[in-house]
């Protein structure tokens, strides 16, 4: 008769748990789609990515150009400044430390509002994350579990799924009034003006030599592609000047994956005396990250390379564009605000 009361009690707890776990499920869920979305939570405040999502704040199928990619790609590409010289509208979608598997759900979001023409995929985040290894035979189920949540992979996934855990601690920036700039003036790009000297020392030495791309990530590109190929728009590889995570290894890595698409692969870094980069003043940290003057002499380089290769139309003088002058003269006073606000900073330390 215990061991039959013992059961039952077992049975009941278990119930319970199940059950507070089926709660606290929908109720993360509906906070997602309601107080923490993407949009509420992705753009109105400071936070890693709400340049990311700032193309919440464009019109309806108005992007040209999209890029996809990691920091170094938000870092390296003035979308201000593409439209400024040639007239075409452009969104960069990335993050620090952005996946390929965060980049396919960051598409699947973007293609439900924009029908982009080009998409510019950078190939640095192929390398630049952790991947779960495949388990070794010895380990038991749950080690194999725990490896996984320990991945950047699973984060992917919780937070396309789950915005609150992206965006749950918004509350802070509405306390501080630390609001950045949030505004979708920039169009994906992170400004940052000032310069780090660098010590510039040779770094694509060429070799035959090919550094391999986990399979997890050669599988999460291949979902990438096959979207933007469901999607109906070209796509090319690029890779920006970085000088502490790019090699030749890589290198000839990314052209074997542009040839088995098809595609075009630009490494800017064996371009930088034909695009007038100068390395020692063109980062804002030791040579991983652009700053703004960096940036625009990439983008002015991408934006030949779009217009030479690519049918896109010039709308400079299309009236229906024209949100954009008046986005790049917020943004102007934007850069203007966050100069002083990094010199007072400075002036602190």
């Amino acid at each position: 008769m215990q061991t039959s009361d013992m059961k039952t009690k077992k049975l009941k707890t278990l119930i319970k748990i199940i059950a507070f776990a089926l709660v606290a499920a929908v109720l993360l869920e509906v906070l997602s789609v309601t107080v923490f979305t993407k949009k509420n939570g992705g753009t109105a405040y400071r936070n890693h990515f709400n340049k990311t999502y700032s193309y919440f704040y464009e019109p309806d199928n108005s992007i040209q150009v999209l890029g996809i990619g990691n920091s170094d790609l938000y870092s390296g590409f003035v979308p201000t400044k593409l439209w400024e010289d040639y007239g075409y509208t452009s969104q960069m979608m990335g993050s620090p430390h952005q996946t390929p598997l965060q980049s396919y759900y960051y598409l699947k979001d973007i293609f439900q509002k924009q029908s982009p023409e080009v998409v510019i995929i950078e190939l640095d985040m192929l390398y630049n994350s952790t991947v779960d290894e495949a388990p070794e035979p010895e380990k038991n189920k749950l080690d194999v579990m725990f490896n996984y949540l320990d991945t950047d992979d699973f984060q992917a996934v919780i937070f396309n799924k789950l915005s609150i855990f992206t965006f749950h601690d918004m509350w802070k920036s509405i306390v501080n009034r630390d609001f950045d700039m949030r505004t979708p003036n920039s169009h994906g790009y992170k400004y940052f003006s000032a310069f780090k000297e660098v010590d510039v020392k040779p770094y694509m030495f060429k070799t035959d030599k090919v550094e391999s791309v986990h399979e997890n990530r050669l599988h999460q590109l291949d979902m990438m592609i096959d979207l933007c190929k469901q999607k109906g728009c070209e796509f090319f590889f690029v890779e920006m000047p970085t000088m502490t995570s790019w090699n030749y290894e890589r290198h000839n890595a990314a052209v074997q994956l542009a040839e088995k698409y098809g595609v075009d692969f630009v490494d800017l870094n064996l371009l930088t005396d034909e695009m007038g980069l100068d390395l020692e003043i063109s980062f804002r940290d030791d040579g991983n990250h652009l700053n703004y003057a960096g940036a625009c002499t990439v983008t002015e380089y991408m934006g030949k390379y779009l217009r030479d290769n690519y049918n896109l139309e010039n709308r400079a003088n299309n009236p229906d564009y024209d949100y954009w002058n008046d986005s790049i003269a917020k943004f102007r006073k934007e850069m203007k605000k966050e100069d002083k606000r990094r010199a007072d900073e400075q002036a602190e330390e």
